[in-house]
C-alpha cells in the first residue's frame, strides 16, 4: 500500500522487527500490543512510528498496519480485523521519529507482546523473543518438556524469523525422554521465510504414546536453520489452550 515501510528497511535502519506467532481461525484470534518505550528515556522527542507486518503460514504478506505513538503511547491491534482466518507470523517494530543517540538494533525491546483469545474464553500471552533476520542463520537445539497425560493435546509452533528468500527453515525434531534418551527423530516440514507451522506431537511422532510409555513427562527438541524460539502448546477439545515460548 502507498507509504508502507518495507520490513527490510526497518532491519537496515537498525530496528529489526520482533517476530511472534499469528493465529486467526475458528478457535483463536490474535491481538498484538506495543508500548512506546522510547518515551521512558527520550523526553524531548518521544514520538515513534509503530509498524506491523503480517504473513500467512507460507510467508506471504497478509497485511500491514502503521500508527503514530506519542509519549507513553500504546497500541492494541486486533489482527483479525486485518487478516481474518490467517495464521502465520506477525512482526512489529517501533521507529523513533527523531534522531536518537540510543544504540539501535536491540534484540529484545520488551515493548511488544501478543494476546491470544479463545472463542471459549481462554486467554494466553507471549512477549517477543526473536528479531527478523536479514540472512539465514543456524539454529541450535531448542527443547521443552511436556506432561504425558496431555500428550494427545500437545504440540509445537515453529516460526521462521528469516526474511531472506533463501532462508527456508529445515531441521530435525526429536522425541526425548526426560533423562535425555532419544526416543524418535524425524525431519520437520520446510517453513518458508517469515512463515510458520503448528503441528501436534502425534502428527510429528504417531508412536509417541507407546514410546513415552508410563513416564510422567517427555520433551520435544528442534534444531536446524532459521527457527525462532518455538512455542509449546496444549489445545483441548473444549477450546481451552495454552501457548508458551520454549
Amino acid at each position: 500500500m502507498p507509504g508502507e515501510l518495507l520490513i527490510g528497511e526497518a532491519v537496515a535502519r537498525g530496528y529489526p522487527p520482533a517476530v511472534l506467532y499469528l493465529r486467526n481461525d475458528e478457535t483463536v484470534t490474535t491481538e498484538v500490543c506495543a508500548f512506546n518505550y522510547f518515551s521512558v528515556f527520550m523526553k524531548d522527542h518521544p514520538e515513534v512510528d509503530a509498524h506491523v507486518w503480517l504473513f500467512d503460514g507460507a510467508g506471504k504478506s497478509a497485511g500491514y498496519f502503521h500508527r503514530e505513538l506519542g509519549i507513553n503511547g500504546q497500541m492494541q491491534l486486533q489482527t483479525s480485523e486485518l487478516c481474518p482466518r490467517v495464521s502465520g507470523t506477525v512482526a512489529m517494530a517501533l521507529l523513533p521519529k527523531h534522531e536518537t543517540k540510543l544504540r539501535p538494533g536491540r534484540k529484545v525491546t520488551t515493548g511488544y507482546y501478543a494476546q491470544y483469545f479463545s472463542q471459549h474464553g481462554a486467554i494466553t500471552l507471549s512477549h517477543e523473543r526473536e528479531p527478523v533476520a536479514a540472512a539465514p542463520f543456524p539454529t541450535s537445539a531448542w527443547m521443552q518438556s511436556y506432561l504425558t497425560r496431555f500428550l494427545k493435546e500437545s504440540g509445537v509452533v515453529l516460526v521462521n524469523s528469516c526474511m531472506a528468500s533463501e532462508g527456508v527453515s529445515v531441521g530435525t525434531a526429536r522425541l526425548m525422554a526426560l533423562d535425555g534418551t532419544a526416543l524418535g527423530q524425524r525431519e520437520i516440514p520446510e517453513i518458508a521465510p517469515m512463515g510458520a507451522i503448528r503441528i501436534s506431537t502425534l502428527d510429528l511422532f504417531p508412536e509417541a504414546e507407546r514410546l513415552v510409555g508410563a513416564a510422567e513427562g517427555f520433551a520435544l527438541e528442534f534444531k536446524g536453520t532459521n527457527i525462532a524460539s518455538p512455542f509449546s502448546y496444549y489445545e483441548f477439545a473444549n477450546g481451552k489452550f495454552s501457548l508458551h515460548h520454549f
